[in-house]
């Protein structure tokens, strides 16, 4: 009966007792922000046509940081998607709603450097974004 007593006293006892009530913050200090360089065989090109199809290759370099994901969009259209930091793609004239110049772009998330809990976690990015005009005369050879 004693030891039955005396279990039921200790499990109604808490079993754990936390007694500072002190807040303590934390504010992250930053680190320096990348530097992020984004090549392609379209930079010294105006207008490239895309008369059958256009291979676009990328390199991205970064100091300091790490790149996340790239992604490309023609008229609103998902093309292409890589975490990788070099790469290669085709576009094909049947990718665009436009009769002529349209533009695809190219967009590179990278890390941030801000040592929140996101950019740790790798939720937070900055990104890079990259405009070019492409042709797309719809297999028409000028």
């Amino acid at each position: 009966m004693i030891i039955s007593i005396l279990i039921a006293t200790i499990l109604l006892l808490p079993s754990c007792f936390y007694s500072d009530s002190e807040i303590y913050e934390v504010e992250p200090v930053s680190g320096d922000p990348p530097v992020i360089s984004v090549f392609t065989n379209l930079d010294t090109l105006v207008n490239p046509p895309v008369n059958d199809s256009l291979e676009v290759i990328y390199n991205v370099e970064i100091e300091g940081g790490d790149l996340y994901y790239v992604d490309a969009v023609i008229s609103s259209i998902q093309i292409f998607e890589s975490d990788s930091i070099h790469g290669s793609f085709w576009i094909t004239h049947s990718m665009s709603a436009v009769t002529g110049v349209d533009t695809l772009y190219i967009d590179y998330y990278y890390s941030s450097n801000s040592n929140s809990l996101a950019d740790i976690t790798g939720y937070e990015a900055r990104i890079k974004n990259l405009k070019i005009a492409v042709d797309f005369n719809l297999g028409v050879v000028k």
